[in-house]
C-alpha cells in the first residue's frame, strides 16, 4: 500500500488513557460488554472483546510500517525527551493520536504528531480512520516534516490565497465531501444503535 519508507519510520498508537490496573480491567469489561461506553474513540476504533481487531492488525500489515499501539503515560515516559518539532513539548501532545517516530538511533530518532486528536470525533470507522491515515501519511511524505507540521495547524490560512493552486482546492473540496459523507455514515450508524 505505502513505499518503502526512506529513513526508519514507525507509527506509534496513543490512547486517552493511563495504563493504570483499574483502567484496564474497565476497559476489559466495556469492550466485552459495552463497547460505546469506552471513553477514547481510538480504542473503541481498535479493540474488541477479544482485543485488538484482526481487520486493523490486517490493515496495518498491508500499510506496511511497522507500529505499536500505547496508553498515554507508557508514549509520555517512552519518548519524552526526543525532539518532536523542534521547541514541541511532550506536555503539548493531543490524545488519542498517531505519531511518527522516524530515525533510527534515540539521537537520531524525531517524533511527529501525524494525526490529532480533533479527527477522531470525525471518524467512526477503520474505513475512514484508514483514509485519513494514509492522506496524513502521503502529505507527510511529500511536504516534509516542517511543512506538515504547519499546514496540519488547526489555525492554517495560506499566506496569499491567490497562490493556492487548483490541486488544494480540489482537494479541499474532496475532502469536505468526504467528511459529509462520514458525517452522514456516522449519523445513520447512531440511528441504527436506538
Amino acid at each position: 500500500m505505502t513505499e518503502p519508507p526512506e529513513k526508519s519510520e514507525k507509527l506509534v498508537f496513543i490512547f486517552d488513557i493511563d495504563s493504570l490496573p483499574e483502567n484496564k480491567i474497565s476497559l476489559f469489561f466495556k469492550r466485552s460488554l459495552t463497547p460505546s461506553k469506552i471513553e477514547c474513540p481510538l480504542y473503541r476504533l481498535t479493540h474488541d472483546a477479544k482485543g485488538l481487531k484482526k481487520e486493523v492488525a490486517d490493515y496495518m500489515e498491508k500499510f506496511g510500517l511497522p507500529y505499536e499501539i500505547l496508553y498515554r503515560d507508557e508514549f509520555i515516559k517512552k519518548y519524552e525527551g526526543f525532539e518532536i518539532f523542534g521547541q514541541f513539548r511532550m506536555a503539548d501532545a493531543t490524545y488519542p493520536s498517531v505519531y511518527i517516530i522516524v530515525g533510527t538511533e534515540k539521537e537520531e530518532r524525531q517524533v511527529y504528531e501525524l494525526i490529532a486528536a480533533r479527527y477522531f470525533n470525525r471518524c467512526d470507522s477503520l474505513s475512514c480512520f484508514g483514509r485519513v491515515l494514509e492522506r496524513k501519511y502521503e502529505q507527510f511524505k511529500e511536504l516534509g516534516p516542517d511543512e506538515f507540521k504547519n499546514r496540519n495547524r488547526p489555525d492554517y490560512r495560506p499566506d496569499n490565497s491567490d497562490e493556492v493552486d487548483e490541486k488544494e482546492e480540489k482537494k479541499q473540496k474532496i475532502e469536505n465531501a468526504h467528511q459529509k459523507i462520514v458525517d452522514m455514515e456516522n449519523e445513520m450508524k447512531k440511528k441504527q444503535n436506538e
